[in-house]
């Protein structure tokens, strides 16, 4: 019996990668995703170098990654990934207004699309 022609009832499940050096904010941030069954969170990274290297392991969909961390910034970690393996990457900052400049520098690197760190949005 063949299979042509038949419809999948399976739902796309977009796999992502958190980076963020607060455990806080990837724990609260992996439990709002994936209350979504289509998302799936497939790993964490703590800082831009780390990501890096997941990003090429894994092989998400989309990476969420905060501007700033320790070891390797999230605005420098865009550009390598995107040379390395590019992912859609959706940047997040506590930045105000002040580090708008750093919203430009995520976008020139690569991402995807910016949005503001809040965390009375995401408690």
């Amino acid at each position: 019996m063949s299979n042509l022609g038949k419809v999948s009832t399976k739902t796309m499940q977009y796999r992502v990668l958190i980076v963020d050096d607060s455990t806080f904010y990837r724990k609260r941030l992996t439990s709002v995703l994936e209350k979504d069954p289509s998302i799936q969170v497939i790993g964490h990274a703590v800082n831009g170098l780390e990501a890096v290297q997941k990003a090429i392991e894994l092989k998400p969909d989309v990476i969420m990654m905060d501007v700033e961390m320790p070891i390797m910034g999230g605005i420098e970690a865009v550009g390598k990934i995107m040379r390395a393996s590019p992912t859609a990457i959706l940047m997040f900052s506590s930045l105000t207004q002040a580090g708008a400049q750093e919203t430009f520098d995520a976008l020139e690197a690569g991402a995807v699309d910016f949005i503001p760190k809040k965390f009375d949005d995401i408690s």
